[in-house]
């Protein structure tokens, strides 16, 4: 390969790997949020406490542990744009 070539080789794979990473995150946050919702009905199970009654505490929890993954998806997306853009 020329060095024309390796130039793009390699730019092209910045921005991809920002898209590869995102994606991984998106699979994290629907873990997270699967584990979460997991982990707060055996709290609710282990004290004897209706679900329903805590559902507050459950939405607090649950999306404080997601969210910053699906923010992380979506500025890992972005920065691959950016370096998209740049081409």
């Amino acid at each position: 390969m020329g060095k024309k070539e390796n130039e793009i080789f390699k730019h092209v794979n910045k921005y991809k790997i920002f898209y590869v990473l995102s994606a991984f995150m998106i699979l994290y946050f629907g873990f997270s949020l699967f584990d979460s919702y997991q982990n707060f009905v055996a709290y609710c199970n282990n004290y004897g406490i209706d679900i329903s009654k805590q559902w507050v505490l459950g939405l607090k929890s649950i999306l404080a542990s997601s969210v910053p993954c699906l923010v992380y998806a979506a500025t890992l997306y972005g920065l691959g744009l950016l370096l998209k853009g740049k081409e």
